[in-house]
């Protein structure tokens, strides 16, 4: 990392340099000729002879700069005499701030970082840019790419101890024991905590033995929430736990399909691959491989992070086509269940270094993910990024301190956004703990919930229902399908189900995030004569609310995928139902298939199919 270097590594750069001048204190006469004789053996690599005669100048001149930077530049060409550099430098910018050759500020600039100084390390390499930008001198323009990362370190190490994030991370309850666990994951509705837990071998009862030789083994576990905290944990049974080694899990949001990675051993190579099984009738199911799209034959593939729909699978690969190391790469699942070939995620997640742990939070589109090839502090920081914009902007560091010089270290945030945890070692306590810690509100991504909602025809028999959002995620269930909403937004969720007409319907962030996370709905048949209400509204001038034009749109949606369905709009104003008309044939639906009217018998607005 850049900022392990030592002083002498940073200043080691090509120099061939000419002298200018514009400080209150110049060189005159014999004085000016002896330093062009100084420069033309210093050009010329005859560098003690260069150095006697800078010394007689600095002694005779104590007040002139210009001998002092040329005895710094040097201390630099002539190997890379520390003392001297840090004595010169200074002195020369403490004569002549604004020294007109950029490679006072450059050498300054390293002096400073290296001492820790970042904020006033920044300043002095600004001022480089500054100068350097005005010249075509060569020499002086010789450390540009470098000055310009180590600008970058400066601003950004500045920064984070100027405004050190808030931590303050507790052992989770129940979870934490006084075994070690790691590689923690709460489900989106935060009933259940996954991870890993340490814990001894079965002995043989008839050997001799003690807790001093236990022979300790990794176990995947599963604490249930409580009142007011998580149970103490049980060892998962089969199909988990098989004598094989297991990795971190990711589940759906309905909590019904689990991700996690095993390690199998075939012919003497040790390989991981990702795995899933679901949940049906009371149990795991056997697991299966992810197949041959997830999984390389001879390539590493682990730590999966599923989306909330479970329709992008995010995961870690040492797979050719990368950056280098081992990069985080995502494969779409396909209308038949299987998965698309993977994507990388690119140079705006992926580095020459190694990315782990990728978890994909509960909105679809905050990556936090842990590094140690961007910018950090060290070892393995932890990032976030919104993968809609990804390549737009860097990823975010976490911030000082949250970071970790293990290479463990792993990342996850609870639904709403508010806590994130991780596993990590507090001071003075043996072993290593699942720790939980407040979000602060920079790092935290959209807030969501689990939401249920129950799908029925209208004589209340369980449907086997879809449900879209208007976000893009799709969910399914029979009779009850499990969601992810927003919290700050409202959720437009398009209920569809064989032979029925949709139930589009507008579930608000308020509602969700004040606790109403269950709702009801009922779908009519698909046939002549159905009516189906519509819950729009009107602002002022009959102008169509924004939520409800997002309402209409999924109608439009819906009824372009069922060509053969038409459709009457009646309102009980015919102004309001000629606005409803004219909004849906924007959406490129063809008039011949509405019809608009308005009618006393009517009451509010709905769609009556022909």
């Amino acid at each position: 990392m850049l900022r392990r270097l030592t002083l002498a590594v940073l200043l080691l750069v090509p120099l061939v340099v000419s002298g200018q001048w514009a400080c209150s204190v110049k060189l005159k006469g014999s004085d000016k000729s002896d330093l062009d004789k100084a420069l033309v053996h210093y050009n010329a690599h005859q560098y003690r002879e260069a150095s006697q005669i800078l010394r007689r100048l600095a002694q005779k001149n104590p007040k002139a700069a210009e001998p002092q930077f040329w005895l710094g530049m040097l201390s630099v060409k002539n190997g890379f005499n520390v003392n001297a550099i840090r004595k010169y430098f200074p002195k020369c910018l403490e004569l002549c701030p604004n020294y007109p050759n950029a490679l006072a500020h450059y050498y300054m600039g390293m002096i400073l970082y290296t001492d820790e100084r970042y904020e006033a390390a920044a300043a002095a390499l600004e001022k480089y840019f500054r100068l350097a930008n005005a010249t075509d001198d060569k020499a002086q323009t010789s450390v540009y790419n470098y000055a310009s990362a180590c600008l970058h370190w400066a601003r950004f190490l500045s920064e984070a101890n100027i405004h050190e994030a808030p931590f303050a991370p507790q052992p989770l309850p129940g979870v934490s024991s006084k075994r070690n666990e790691m590689l923690p994951y709460i489900t989106t509705d935060g009933t259940r905590c996954y991870y890993l837990r340490q814990i001894p071998a079965k002995q043989d009862r008839s050997a001799f033995y003690t807790k001093t030789t236990e022979n300790l083994q990794w176990k995947l576990f599963v604490s249930e929430w409580g009142d007011s905290a998580y149970s103490k944990g049980t060892e998962l049974p089969e199909p988990f736990n098989q004598g094989v080694p297991e990795g971190s899990v990711s589940l759906t949001a309905d909590g019904r399909m689990l991700f996690y990675s095993r390690i199998t051993n075939s012919g003497g190579y040790a390989n991981s691959d990702i795995y899933f099984t679901t949940y049906e009738d009371g149990h795991w199911q056997p697991v299966r491989n992810a197949g041959t799209n997830v999984n390389g034959d001879r390539t590493w593939e682990s730590q999966p992070s599923i989306t909330p729909d479970g329709s992008m699978l995010y995961f870690v690969s040492n797979r050719k086509g990368g950056y280098g190391g081992t990069d985080i790469w995502r494969c779409r699942r396909l209308k038949n269940g299987d998965w698309s070939r993977p994507e990388n995620l690119g140079s705006a997640i992926n580095t020459t270094g190694n990315e782990k742990f990728p978890f994909i939070h509960a909105d679809g589109h905050t990556l936090y993910f842990v590094s140690d090839g961007w910018q950090g502090f060290g070892g393995y920081d932890i990032y976030f990024a919104d993968v809609i914009d990804a390549g737009s902007r860097q990823p975010t560091h976490l911030g000082l301190p949250i970071r970790s010089d293990g290479e463990e270290l792993s990342i996850g945030v609870t639904a709403d956004g508010q806590r994130a945890y991780f596993p990590g070692r507090l001071a003075g306590v043996a072993g290593t703990d699942v720790l939980m810690f407040d979000l602060y509100s920079a790092a935290q991504p959209e807030p969501m919930a689990c939401y249920r909602l129950e799908v029925s025809d209208e004589n209340g028999k369980p449907l086997q229902a879809e449900v879209k959002l208007d976000r893009g995620c799709v969910y399914s269930g029979l009779g009850s399908v499990s969601m992810v909403l927003s919290m700050q937004e409202h959720n437009i969720l398009t209920v569809t189900a064989q032979g029925k007409m949709p139930g589009i319907v507008s579930v608000s962030g308020t509602g969700v995030e004040r606790g109403k996370r269950s709702g009801r709905v009922e779908l009519l048949p698909a046939m002549k004569g159905t009516e189906v209400p519509l819950s729009v509204s009107f602002l002022s001038g009959g102008r169509l609310s924004a939520e409800s034009e997002r309402l209409l749109k999924a109608w439009a949606a819906w009824l372009i995928e069922n060509p053969r369905i038409h459709v009457a709009i009646e309102c009980r104003k015919a102004a309001e139902a000629k606005s409803i008309y004219d909004f849906l044939v924007g959406q490129r639906l063809r008039t011949e298939r509405l019809s608009h009217r308005g009618g006393t018998d009517i009451h509010g607005c709905r769609l009556k199919v022909q």
